[in-house]
């Protein structure tokens, strides 16, 4: 719930919009950016203490702008404006994130591993000549070098062409969205009133003081440190303990399987109750409607689980969670435009026609232009039309979808979307003859080298081009300046993590780093794991699954069901983002969603929405509080460290 402070107020007498982006603070961002990337390729890569990258937001971005309001007071020459600070978090926070984990840290190994991976055992070698010699690089000890290390340099040129290629297509991708995201956000701004709770970070800590007072207010409030502390003192037990494990403390996780051993509750014996601090305080300020029906969805779940384990039903992943998850964010994704259509129709009509407003017309253009742009892409790697169009709208429908519940829960996970669906979805419904059909071994080939797509988060990145519309507008920033701001950030952003990452892996070798010991770490793995699906697609095939198809149709189903339920039956008690969530993420969640519900009920019970608005700064504190201590200290403290520092990994988002 927005402060009073954060209200978009559009009448004559707000401030006039000032410029973010100066020669200080652009070199600022750029610099951080910089460090960003360094810190992400010790902590991460190489000692794997914290995924600081993977956090919503990303903990550099959120570390630097404590910095920045940390060295204020010092002097006039440190004192950033309001949008100034605004604008070096919101390029951080997406350039940060593509670094990360589920984007290009992903992407990466799915050039080299083909070639580097192949045996005449598995016969790789025969499919990595049907990828163009523009996708991937080609020298062998070029491959070679990349994951066995190398005391020379990069050889950048075997590298540039590949990079510029698949940049070109993420450009597509993230720009393209980024269109999507200017033509919808007054749709979901102004006429639905979505809360975009994810941006009351930056602009609490950004908020203008009282007057005579350089400190923001909520850095004032006791009741945020009581948050932060707690958040520490959590961190900070768990730290003493993997250096004495005397030392009691709550660790990462609590496993609540040995409670289940009979049959049928062995249904529940994957039940984990994990401890995120940043999930519980964001949890607190999510709609409260949103987290009980993601409860109730999860553990509706659950009890479909054992119900058929006691009719005798002993069906593997049952039921199927990911896979109705994966036809939940198509069926919104689709609905989301299909309420749209009158807005999409008009501003297309007046843009193709030359009578549009100038925003929206570069806006329908921009998007029209990289939807083509990626299927002429797709189609010159190899992909069929229909392949291309099939998975990229896939991808695209689920980032719309991701970027919605971003927008009106502010749920800080970026992994929560339907992990690897996108693929698996299609090869579940048609089976992989179908696209050998379409195109034969080149298409799969190329099909399964963009599978880190769908694996990773990168297309789900777009949600932070809604946010940052919202701080555009709330932080009295131009709109068409944000934009560019984003287009920086994507453009920078890839070219220095590309630099510090192949640094790693030339200086290192991939297959030592990640926690890899001599086959690569977990991004290795994870491309190995697609060319070994491309294998048996090629091969014997992958056929159709009826129980991956019945839970995919039921997705679609429940979440439609739920969509016009909550638009004809005024409050009805359950939630259809309530269901994407909980057949989403519910078991990773479940925990601290069900912590802060019950926060939160009991706030509203005991004082109303005032008691409630009140203890939100504690919320807010709880966030920063794990970030900065897990996420930003000790991370940093790890990198100086022997094993006992590895010994508490954090992972975020």
């Amino acid at each position: 719930m927005a402060t009073a402070e954060h209200t978009i107020n559009r009448t004559d007498e707000q401030p006039q919009l000032r410029r973010a982006v100066t020669v200080r603070s652009f070199v600022i961002a750029v610099a951080m950016l910089i460090g960003a990337n360094i810190w992400c390729k010790y902590a991460a890569l190489i000692t794997l203490s914290a995924q600081v990258g993977m956090s919503v937001p990303p903990i550099p971005a959120l570390v630097g702008l404590v910095l920045l309001l940390a060295v204020a007071p010092i002097g006039r020459a440190f004192r950033l404006c309001r949008q100034e600070l605004l604008f070096v978090y919101v390029f951080l926070t997406l350039s940060v994130a593509l670094t990360s984990g589920g984007a290009l840290r992903e992407f990466m190994p799915e050039l080299t591993a083909l070639r580097y991976f192949a045996t005449p055992e598995n016969g790789w070698a025969e499919y990595a000549q049907y990828l163009p010699g523009w996708l991937t690089p080609q020298d062998p000890e070029v491959i070679r070098t990349y994951y066995e290390g190398t005391e020379g340099p990069v050889p950048w040129a075997h590298w540039i062409v590949p990079l510029a290629s698949w940049s070109t297509l993420f450009m597509f991708i993230l720009g393209g969205m980024l269109c999507a995201a200017v033509l919808f956000y007054d749709e979901w701004s102004e006429r639905e009133r979505l809360s975009f709770q994810l941006t009351e970070i930056p602009l609490s800590m950004t908020a203008p003081g009282e007057h005579g007072r350089s400190i923001p207010q909520l850095w004032r409030d006791p009741v945020m440190w009581i948050g932060f502390g707690l958040s520490a003192l959590y961190n900070l037990l768990n730290i003493l303990h993997a250096f004495n494990p005397s030392v009691p403390a709550l660790g990462l996780e609590y496993p609540l399987g040995g409670l289940f051993t009979e049959r049928p509750w062995t249904a529940l014996s994957d039940l984990v109750f994990y401890h995120q601090p940043d999930v519980a305080g964001l949890g607190y300020m999510m709609p409260q409607e949103v987290v009980v029906s993601s409860l109730v969805f999860y553990a509706l779940s659950k009890a479909e689980a054992v119900t058929a384990l006691t009719l005798g039903y002993d069906i593997p992943e049952f039921p199927h969670d990911y896979s109705q998850s994966a036809g939940s964010f198509v069926a919104l994704g689709l609905f989301l435009i299909w309420a749209a259509r009158g807005h999409l129709v008009s501003v297309f009509g007046r843009a193709f026609s030359g009578r549009g407003a100038q925003r929206e017309t570069w806006a329908a253009w921009g998007l029209a232009i990289s939807i083509v742009g990626a299927l002429l892409w797709g189609r010159a790697a190899g992909m069929s039309l229909m392949t291309t169009a099939l998975y990229f709208g896939m991808l695209l429908l689920m980032a719309l979808t991701y970027a919605r519940i971003r927008s009106e829960t502010g749920l800080p996970v970026q992994w929560a979307y339907p992990v690897s669906r996108a693929n698996m979805m299609l090869t579940s419904v048609f089976g992989t003859e179908f696209f050998k059909r379409s195109g034969g071994a080149r298409n799969l080939t190329v099909y399964y080298t963009c599978w880190f797509l769908t694996r990773g988060y990168l297309p789900n990145l777009s949600a932070y081009h809604f946010e940052s519309l919202r701080i555009a507008d709330v932080g009295r920033i131009h709109r068409r300046e944000m934009v560019t701001i984003l287009l920086l950030a994507l453009v920078l952003g890839m070219g220095v993590s590309y630099v510090v990452q192949l640094g790693a892996y030339y200086g290192h070798g991939a297959n030592f780093l990640e926690g890899g010991t001599h086959g690569g770490g977990m991004r290795v793995s994870d491309a190995k794991y697609a060319y070994g699906l491309l294998k048996t697609a090629a091969g014997e095939g992958i056929p159709r699954s009826r129980g991956e198809t019945i839970a995919i149709a039921w997705g679609i189903i429940a979440t439609i069901g739920l969509t016009l339920i909550r638009t004809r039956v005024p409050r009805f008690p359950l939630h259809h983002l309530g269901f994407v969530i909980g057949v989403t993420r519910g078991y990773r969640l479940w925990g601290e969603l069900l912590v802060a519900a019950v926060l939160k009920s009991v706030a509203l019970r005991l004082g109303g929405v005032r008691l409630y608005r009140r203890l939100v700064p504690a919320a807010i504190g709880l966030v920063l509080g794990h970030f900065v201590l897990a996420g930003g200290v000790w991370s940093f403290v790890a990198l100086f460290g022997g094993e006992a520092f590895r010994s508490y990994q954090v992972w975020f988002g």
